[in-house]
């Protein structure tokens, strides 16, 4: 039932997109497919189907019960008739309106009618997204619609000076040194589109799987489809090609481009005049002609013909008005570079972080919308699914390089749908990018349907590029470039000890090959070459020490050892580890390498112990032994709490500890605060609470909170206050309000009110980490929840925020420290800003509750110095327009964690370094 009320919707919608065309063009046709379309809607609400029928005769829907008759004027569409009914639709006006003005030696009637014909033949072959080659199959055929998940491309108007753009190669957080003394100064990126419409003529040069191919059908399916004037190109006939093809036939005849493409598309039509119409619409001007490949011609002399004749046929052409785009990769197009007037040259540059997340976005949407239909559990789960690849990408600096590229984002998208967990298992990733580049996808990218060149021995040609990567990484690790002379050295030696009879000349082809059929090593500069892209470097090498040490885990931990703590070389000892365990299946030694890693701990105090756990996070549970993991748990522990460990690596082992699934045994613990007098404030003045009550031991973190969110606290009216039930659903914002209170409710609008801000957030929502993101409200409405969670409390007491006072009373004791540990500040004690400013790391963020027992209140309570502010029950002002927060933040200075300093923040705030923890204690205690 879902799926039938899925198509009537989307029946129903194409409906309404066709009588607005009926009142441009006033066509029967359009009537006539409106009329099928409503026929197809009551064929499924009968529950039945088309009988197809042709033009003619029309066709029959049967139902259950029913037979409903199209009628001698119906239509019969073949196929699903609520995919493409609408753009063919639009091909019916486009043919029309092309030809409007215009005086043709063929009659009106027969050009419209081949006109439909080469349009429709246009939209059926392009359509939807080719995914051939891309090595990922499904259950069944993914049907993507080209033009749902286009994103726009940019270009400079330039060419790199290689064979590709250099990019941001980054050694332990810093430019490679040969970038620093070489700035480039490389034009603003501009949208491909205005270029074209700018121009005559537009070469697009870019790197494999760019873009070049899809933009050409975008733009093929956007004029096909009557949106010409949308691209601002306006009306005209799109002439879509492969100039591989084009070649094919000048090797067998002398033939002009003009009758190549009168020949090329003469089968569509049969008895139509489908060449006649095209010369016509060359004549007049209004073509947009479309030459994809000039790289998959290989001959270097033939490839020169084709450009002349390219140029030729241009500049005959652009006379009428015509405009043209050609495309190639980079590797080849110097020796061939036409010139010609009017013809610009641009060179397609990467996604930048805006253009993955609208690509992640499309992808995510259409790929739910195939699966669920166009229901809201579908967006849900798009939207659920968009976050975590977008999560994955951002999170691994290898990932994230690599999605910059349509094709590699396509493969992510791909590999995420068959449930392959990123980044943890990017192993398999990498893994299925090369092969793609080095073989399936090299066969099936070409528009002619042919391998633009000769297809490579994956294994051979990995068994090779795996150690030169390694000897690559390891005479300039982290930059990524050798000198041309001393890689043709390296290969020749390669190729030597494999045996090869002739070393040079092996080694000149194998360049060659991997150059022009892959693009996986490239020249990035005047004389030094790279891999595309540093990610493939750091893979391969991977590769290469594993195959290598041939299953011996001893070899590789002391091979990893050497490196230990050198970020060049962090990325490939993980992945190194994860190709052991998952592609060559041996978890047992994946599990003893990290063992051995343990047993010596190379490299500064606590450094072992996070890659070993980065190294299980990414394997477990197929990729490595349960041993393994119980001993990084162990070692993870100390040097999370250690205060000889360097800050950001402490925080590491704590984010490792939470995603592991450890947990501290008194997470849930209270700790007794017994009454008396103490000293309170900055001044130190006496202060006496009467009664005794106990504090949480620690700050509340994301999986206790997670209780209440799965209970469905922040669904339960009774659990909340009046002011607060009116902020969660959205009551709250209609009232008259200042403005720093109306900015932060806009920045949460009511359907963002039903979990905390950043709960998605893989580092802050970890789940021994605090709870962040949460209002004054929402803690309140937990501790009312957690005081029916809660039975055994004495008569009188409930769990709640605490008061001021009880907050600094637990916090420095009855002595009045000036820290929960005493006097002075000691940045190992807790997270604050001077924790991290020395240690050269951008990792800095919240911290484990249980990070710091060198920082332990006198009560027993952690966390009270640093790491989040936490609300308290006090009113800051008589107004009672501000709450007390209390104990300082990862983002303050020590002056701020200081037990006596009070700041203040509106109930409302959800910052990322704001929680609470919570008190038992007398009702009658609490502010209010």
């Amino acid at each position: 039932m879902v799926e039938e009320n899925r198509k009537i919707s989307e029946l129903l919608e194409k409906i309404a997109s066709l009588e607005k065309l009926r009142s441009e063009l006033g066509d029967e046709i359009v009537d006539q497919k409106i009329a099928a379309l409503r026929l197809q809607v009551q064929a499924i609400r009968a529950g039945g189907s088309l009988v197809q029928g042709d033009v003619e005769s029309g066709g029959d829907f049967v139902g259950r019960d029913q037979t409903v008759r199209a009628g001698d004027q119906g239509i019969a569409i073949k196929g699903d008739i609520s995919d493409s009914t609408v753009i063919h639709a639009q091909t019916v006006v486009l043919a029309e309106r092309l030809w409007r003005g215009l005086e043709s030696s063929l009659p009106a009637v027969d050009l419209q009618k081949a006109t439909r014909a080469y349009l429709d033949y246009l939209i059926d072959r392009h359509y939807y997204l080719n995914l051939k080659g891309m090595g990922v199959s499904d259950r069944i055929p993914l049907r993507l619609r080209l033009l749902d998940l286009y994103v726009p491309l940019k270009a400079r108007l330039e060419l790199p000076e290689g064979e590709t753009w250099k990019r941001d190669l980054r050694l332990a957080g810093r430019l490679a040194a040969t970038e620093r003394q070489q700035p480039l100064h490389l034009g603003n990126p501009v949208p491909v589109l205005e270029i074209l419409q700018e121009n005559s003529g537009l070469i697009v040069l870019g790197d494999p799987g760019a873009g070049k191919t899809t933009f050409l059908k975008y733009l093929a399916l956007s004029l096909a489809g009557g949106n010409g004037h949308e691209t601002g190109l306006g009306d005209r006939l799109p002439i879509l090609l492969p100039l591989a093809a084009y070649a094919n036939a000048l090797q067998k005849n002398d033939v002009r481009l003009d009758d190549f493409i009168a020949e090329y598309f003469s089968g569509i039509g049969a008895d139509l005049p489908i060449s006649a119409m095209l010369a016509e619409a060359l004549q007049a001007g209004r073509a947009l002609i479309l030459l994809d490949g000039l790289d998959e011609v290989k001959d270097l002399n033939l490839r020169n013909t084709v450009v002349e004749r390219v140029v030729d046929f241009y500049a005959f052409h652009r006379r009428q008005g015509n405009k043209f785009v050609i495309t190639s990769r980079i590797i080849g197009y110097r020796a061939v570079r036409p010139a010609a007037e009017g013809l610009i040259e641009c060179t397609l540059v990467d996604f930048d972080d805006n253009e993955i997340s609208l690509f992640v976005e499309r992808w995510m949407t259409a790929l739910e919308k195939q699966a669920q239909g166009d229901t809201q559990v579908a967006q849900a789960d798009a939207e659920s699914d968009r976050r975590e690849l977008m999560d994955a990408i951002y999170e691994n600096p290898g990932i994230r390089r690599l999605a910059a590229t349509p094709l590699l984002l396509t493969i992510l998208a791909l590999v995420k749908r068959q449930g392959v967990t990123l980044p943890e298992r990017r192993v398999q990733l990498y893994d299925q990018y090369v092969s793609t580049l080095l073989s399936t996808w090299n066969r099936a990218r070409s528009l002619s349907g042919r391998a633009p060149g000769r297809d490579l021995d994956e294994v051979q040609t990995v068994r090779i590029l795996a150690p030169l990567a390694l000897w690559m990484h390891q005479v300039n690790p982290g930059v990524g470039l050798v000198k041309r002379e001393d890689l043709r050295r390296k290969l020749e030696e390669l190729f030597a000890e494999r045996g090869d009879a002739n070393p040079q000349a092996a080694a000149i082809q194998f360049l060659q090959d991997v150059r022009e059929h892959s693009a996986l090593l490239l020249e990035r500069g005047p004389g030094e070459y790279g891999f595309i892209h540093l990610t493939f470097e750091e893979y391969l090498s991977a590769v290469a020490i594993a195959l290598q040490a041939q299953g011996n885990a001893h070899l590789i931990a002391q091979f990893l050892a050497a490196h230990i703590g050198d970020a060049a070389w962090h990325e490939i000892s993980l992945l190194t580890i994860a190709y052991i365990g998952i592609r060559q299946q041996l978890p047992k030694v994946a599990g003893e390498v990290i063992q051995h890693l343990l047993k010596e701990l190379p490299g500064l105090p606590g450094q072992a112990a996070v890659l070993a756990g980065e190294a299980v996070l990414d394997t477990w549970p197929s990729g490595t032994s349960p041993e393994s993991k119980e001993q990084v748990v162990k070692a993870l522990i100390p040097a999370m709490q250690d205060g000889a460990v360097r800050t950001d690596l402490r925080r590491r082992s704590g984010l490792l500890l939470g995603r592991l699934g450890w947990r501290p045994q008194d997470l849930g613990r209270f700790v007794e605060v017994p009454p008396g007098k103490f000293l309170f404030g900055p001044r130190k003045e006496e202060k006496e609470i009467p009664y005794p009550y106990w504090i949480a031991k620690y700050p509340v973190t994301n999986i206790q909170f997670a209780r209440f969110v799965l209970a469905g606290g922040y669904h339960q009216q009774d659990l909340w206050s009046e002011d607060g039930w009116d902020w969660r659903t959205g009551a709250y914002d209609e009232r008259a309000l200042e403005a720093i209170e109306r900015d932060w409710l806009e920045h949460r609008p009511p359907e963002r009110r039903s979990e905390p801000y950043f709960w998605h957030n893989i580092d802050l929502g970890n789940p021994i980490f605090p709870v962040v993101g949460i209002n004054w409200f929402e803690a309140e409405a937990y501790c009312r929840w957690l005081s029916t969670q809660i039975v055994a409390r004495p008569a009188g007491y409930t769990v709640r925020l605490a008061t001021s006072l009880e907050w600094e009373r637990a916090s420095r004791g009855v002595e009045g420290f000036e820290y929960p540990w005493g006097e002075g500040f000691h940045k190992q004690n807790a997270n604050t800003w001077e924790a991290m400013t020395d240690q050269s790391s951008s990792n800095s963020g919240t911290t484990a509750v249980c990070t710091y027992p060198q920082g332990m209140s006198p009560v027993g309570a952690w966390d009270m110095s640093g790491n989040v502010w936490e609300w308290t029950a006090t009113w800051y002002d008589e107004d009672k327009r501000y709450r007390v927060v209390r104990g300082g933040s990862w983002i303050g200075y020590q002056w701020f964690a200081r037990s006596s300093f009070c700041n203040w923040s509106i109930p409302l705030m959800f910052n990322d370094d704001l929680g609470f923890r919570v008190v038992i204690a007398p009702q009658d205690g609490a502010d209010s």
